[in-house]
This record gives structure tokens, C-alpha cells and sequence, in this order.
């Protein structure tokens, strides 16, 4: 089902929300932040990401590795959340967006079935069919969504799963992307699956504060991805998943058709995907946040190591 009829609220919440640097338009181009492609493909390919470090680097290995194949690509960083970035897709202002496939599933058939990495790579398909989307190789990179707290917090109240949260977060607050408020996996899963109901959700945007508060005791649990470093560097507990409501999330490149068309581009796709492992991914994002590189070097980086650039 197409969703064309949100592109225009949607790309103004994008303006509004989601923009880096005052008011500029994260669809512009910005010639400045993409990768140039010196081939003889004419067609340009937008490669997009979300607003987060993580995807920002995916979208450069993606660019980077098609420049090297000849492909004419840039990149298109911080587009927003993924209502945002999939109507980019959709409507044609971006050509790939580095996407996760249990999340992707989730936003399109929330009411499938599937659990494994197989069943959802497979329903996927079926599914994006019908939205004219193409599905590339899924990596054996993964990503998880993970619900944390601090050490101290799961000694003090014997929390270590999500199963446990139910005898705590009636004086709990939840942190997490503003997003995290309406997804399966969010306040609604846990209140459904686990009977977890929080005292406040409370929304980030930047890492950075959300590490904080938690740290300071300002909220109690929090959201993060498994490939950040901050869990390890701080010593965060994560809380296991009983009953599997956090789907598998395996690294993908979701893309529009003319793309999926092109060999060359499928190939340096296809070649990102099989080389790529969940510890290069807490490597590069760690590389980013904790050291101060851009996506643009650490990923050309590690193309290099590779042999893919």
C-alpha cells in the first residue's frame, strides 16, 4: 500500500523535527557530505539514512563501496525516523536507506507472524512487492533494540529481564527515542507482553543527555541499540527477552527498483552486506561517538580494509 498521501506532512515533520543545522532541509542536497561517483552511470543513486550514527555510517559504506564499483552515489545523512526516510524511498527523493529487518517488517505487517531471521527475510519480500520496494541481502550483522539499566538498579531490584520490570516501573520512567512511544516493542509492548506500565516516558534525541539521566538516576530503564558502545563503557545491564518481543534485526539495504536493476550497484551492495559483522558495527559507531571521526572516514576506512574501495 502506497503512502504517498503522508509525503507532504511527513517531510514537514521532517523540516521541523529532524533537521541538523537551524532550518535546513535534511532532503536537500548537499554536495559537500556525498561520495562522487566516477563511473559511467549517469543515473544518480541517493543513498539515505536516519537520524542516528549508526545508519549514517551504513549509508556511507553503501555510497562508498557503489562509487567504487563505478556507481554515480551520495549520500543524503539524517533524513529522520523511518515514517520519514520510507516516504523519501517511496516518493523517489532517495534511492537506498540502510534499513533493519524485523523493524522493517514490524512497520509494514504488524501483524505477521514471522520470528526468525529466515521467516522475516521471507515475509519481507512478499510484503515489499507490493510497495515497490526491493529487499537486498540481509548481513549476518545485527542490531538489536535493547532495554538497559545501570548496575546498581539491577542488584538493587533484581531486574535483569524485561519479565522483571513489572514490580518497578509503576515508579519508573522509561528514556528512549521519541519514536520508541508508539512501537510494538515500545511502552506498548511492554505493558502488553510483560505487564510493565511506566510512570513517564521520556523522549530523547541526543545519546549523550539520555546516558546521562541515566547515570544520574533521572530515568531508570532506558532503549539502546547493542552495537553502542556506551553499554559496555558504562556497565549497563541488558535485560533479556523472554517471550521474543524484540524481533531479530539484521543489517539490510532496502531500494527502489531502478536500483535493484542495476548490477553494479547490487554487486558493491551485496559485497557490503556479506563483510560486514556486528562487531565491525560497534567498532565503527564507537569510532564516531566516542572518538570524533565522521561516518564519511570511518567508513571509507573500513571499505579499505576490506578491499572494497
Amino acid at each position: 500500500m502506497k503512502k504517498t498521501g503522508l509525503t507532504a506532512a511527513l517531510l514537514a515533520a521532517a523540516l521541523t523535527l529532524v533537521a541538523c543545522g537551524g532550518g535546513s532541509d535534511p532532503l536537500a542536497a548537499d554536495p559537500s557530505e556525498s561520495a562522487e561517483g566516477g563511473g559511467g552511470n549517469e543515473t544518480e543513486v541517493v543513498v539515505g539514512s536516519a537520524n542516528f550514527t549508526e545508519s549514517q555510517v551504513l549509508g556511507e559504506l553503501y555510497a562508498q563501496a557503489m562509487v567504487a564499483k563505478g556507481v554515480n552515489a551520495r549520500t543524503q545523512p539524517n533524513i529522520g525516523a523511518r515514517e520519514v526516510y520510507l516516504t523519501a524511498l517511496q516518493d523517489g527523493s532517495v534511492s537506498v536507506v540502510p534499513e533493519y529487518t524485523g523493524n522493517l517488517l514490524l512497520y509494514f505487517d504488524a501483524n505477521s507472524p514471522a520470528s526468525t531471521a529466515e521467516e522475516i527475510e521471507s515475509a519481507l519480500q512478499e510484503t515489499l512487492t507490493s510497495e515497490e520496494l526491493v529487499l537486498g541481502t540481509p548481513s549476518e550483522a545485527a542490531d538489536q533494540d535493547v532495554y538497559v539499566v545501570t548496575g546498581e538498579f539491577s542488584e538493587a531490584n533484581g531486574v535483569t529481564s524485561l519479565a522483571d520490570l513489572s514490580k518497578v516501573s509503576a515508579d519508573s520512567v522509561l528514556g528512549g527515542p521519541g519514536e520508541l512511544a508508539e512501537r510494538s516493542y515500545g511502552p506498548p509492548g511492554l505493558a502488553e507482553v510483560y505487564g510493565a506500565e511506566f510512570k513517564e516516558f521520556k523522549a530523547y534525541n541526543a545519546p549523550a543527555v539520555k546516558i546521562k539521566d541515566l547515570n544520574d538516576g533521572k530515568i531508570q530503564v532506558a532503549t539502546f541499540f547493542t552495537t553502542e558502545a556506551a553499554i559496555a563503557d558504562n556497565g549497563y545491564v541488558q535485560l533479556e527477552d523472554p517471550e521474543g518481543m524484540i524481533l531479530p534485526q539484521n543489517v539490510v539495504p532496502l531500494m527502489a527498483p531502478a536500483v535493484a536493476e542495476d548490477p553494479a550497484a547490487v554487486e558493491a551492495l551485496d559485497a557490503v552486506s556479506a563483510a560486514l559483522t556486528t562487531e565491525d558495527l560497534t567498532a565503527l559507531n564507537k569510532q564516531v561517538d566516542a572518538d570524533r571521526q565522521s561516518p564519511e572516514d570511518v567508513a571509507g576506512e573500513w571499505l579499505a580494509s576490506k578491499g572494497l574501495a
